[in-house]
């Protein structure tokens, strides 16, 4: 009877720390094993499904990042806010010489696919802008705001 009742508690004790280690029950053995092995020391760590999607949302380094996996466990998309200092050197000149003035801010850096680019909110004169920049400088209108 005793090795029955701590057998019971040794498995809710593993069932409730596997809960609050991933933050939500039910999350695909193949994502968490791949988000475990690339982000091994997240913390806060939330799950959430978004259509075919996984969506994990945690810190790093005390940092806010956002993640995506698709449902053969593959990173698919990162997404970190980032401040206007930690942007490429080549992107700040860009927006220097083309938004001079502009209020510059929500800057997201997104990875995907190896690839980088960087979304960026300006204010200009009123006008709201989502630019899309890439890391060497190229700057693109996504859409207007308002």
């Amino acid at each position: 009877m005793k090795k029955t009742f701590v057998t019971l508690v040794v498995l809710l004790t593993i069932s409730i720390t596997s809960v609050l280690a991933t933050g939500k029950t039910g999350v695909d053995p193949k994502i968490l094993s791949a988000f475990q092995k690339e982000f091994s020391f997240a913390k806060n760590v939330k799950w959430e499904e978004e259509g075919n999607l996984t969506r994990v949302n945690f810190s790093l380094n005390d940092q806010g990042i956002v993640a995506w996996y698709n449902s053969d466990g593959e990173l698919i998309t990162t997404a970190r806010n980032i401040l206007y200092h930690q942007l490429p050197i080549s992107v700040m000149r860009s927006l220097d010489k083309e938004y001079a003035g502009a209020g510059i801010f929500g800057i997201v850096e997104i990875s995907r696919n190896e690839a980088t680019w960087y979304q960026i909110q300006a204010d200009k004169k009123g006008k709201k802008l989502l630019l899309k920049a890439s890391p060497s400088g190229n700057i693109t209108v996504l859409k207007k705001i308002k």
